[in-house]
């Protein structure tokens, strides 16, 4: 028992007339009590009364509610964290139970989608599924600002949270070595070139690329969940995504586009804590239907085609979100 509970719990004794021999070691005696204030304890009539038993019996349970080390559950250990939330944002990060943090061999198959992107790609004669092959890496939450000087270790075995620099361009490299591949007649992706994100403000991500182009990304908002056991993650973030295309001379300096994004990914648990697998789907927008009256007296303000006869005549504002699912399985390195 700590020095400061054994304080505690001798000064109850003591208010109660009687004090154990083991606490003189704190620097308490019978003398240090008030006889006048406080009667010693009668044997034969005093242990009967209630309210006295009463008292005395939850001496044990006072000393648990004192400080502790607990042990927390993946899930309160979490909760904790993501309760310092931002107004307007939701947490800081997404925190990730404490099994998280290592090194994976990351395998995506990225079964279908409707986006530009890959739109363009089919065009080139790339068909889905694509499986990218890339590494990821997690790390404690309380890691500091510099990753690149830390291990694989988590002593404290506290929540975890993504490296999104590594993850991203882990990820974009492997995506575009895995087009070269399989279509070589393909135009090849932009290398990145530099990527800028810090662990203190874990909301922006940079990329500058070969070409010239560039693109940031922004979380405006996020949530999650997590299952009482740590075995099951639920995450969700909106984005704000800003794309500068590259000039004809190989520079920046095109006309930016911003569009809205949203992930949602869910994380479970394998057989053991080196095997998790997920599931993502990523929305963007990629600006809005377009369901123009072929009326020329409506002047292009609404619309009489199918989307319209859903959404009324202001079908032409309404966002056009095309999604990308993917299926995640990580392995431990």
């Amino acid at each position: 028992m700590s020095c400061f509970k054994g304080r505690i719990i001798c000064f109850l004794f003591a208010i109660f007339g009687f004090l154990p021999q083991e606490c003189n070691s704190f620097g308490l005696s019978p003398r240090e009590t008030k006889p006048s204030r406080y009667k010693p304890i009668n044997e034969e009539t005093e242990t009967n009364d209630p309210l006295r038993r009463q008292i005395v019996s939850s001496i044990p349970f006072l000393a648990l509610g004192l400080p502790a080390n607990a042990a927390e559950t993946p899930a309160e250990a979490i909760r904790l964290i993501s309760s310092k939330t931002i107004p307007g944002l939701g947490p800081p990060d997404v925190y990730y139970p404490a099994y998280f943090v290592g090194r994976w061999k990351t395998t995506r198959i990225i079964s279908s989608s409707d986006d530009p992107f890959f739109k363009d790609l089919e065009n080139l004669g790339v068909k889905l599924p694509i499986q990218v092959t890339s590494e990821s890496r997690f790390v404690p939450y309380d890691a500091g600002k510099d990753f690149q000087q830390i291990d694989d270790a988590n002593p404290n075995n506290v929540p975890a949270v993504a490296d999104r620099s590594f993850n991203e361009k882990s990820y974009y490299t492997a995506l575009s070595q895995e087009i070269d591949r399989l279509y070589s007649s393909s135009k090849s992706m932009p290398s990145i070139q530099s990527i800028n994100w810090t662990p203190t403000n874990p909301n922006v991500l940079s990329m500058d690329y070969s070409d010239g182009s560039s693109k940031e990304v922004k979380v405006t908002k996020r949530s999650s969940d997590v299952s009482n056991d740590g075995s099951n993650l639920f995450s969700s973030e909106f984005r704000r995504i800003t794309a500068v295309p590259s000039s004809p001379s190989g520079i920046a300096g095109g006309i930016p586009s911003i569009y809205k994004s949203r992930v949602l990914t869910k994380w479970r648990q394998g057989n053991s804590n080196d095997v998790i697998e997920g599931i993502e789907i990523l929305y963007n927008e990629a600006g809005v239907l377009g369901d123009k009256s072929t009326d020329p007296l409506q002047l292009g303000i609404g619309g009489s085609g199918a989307i319209s006869s859903l959404y009324g005549g202001d079908s032409k504002d309404l966002a056009d979100w095309r999604s990308t699912k993917t299926k995640i399985l990580m392995e431990r390195m």
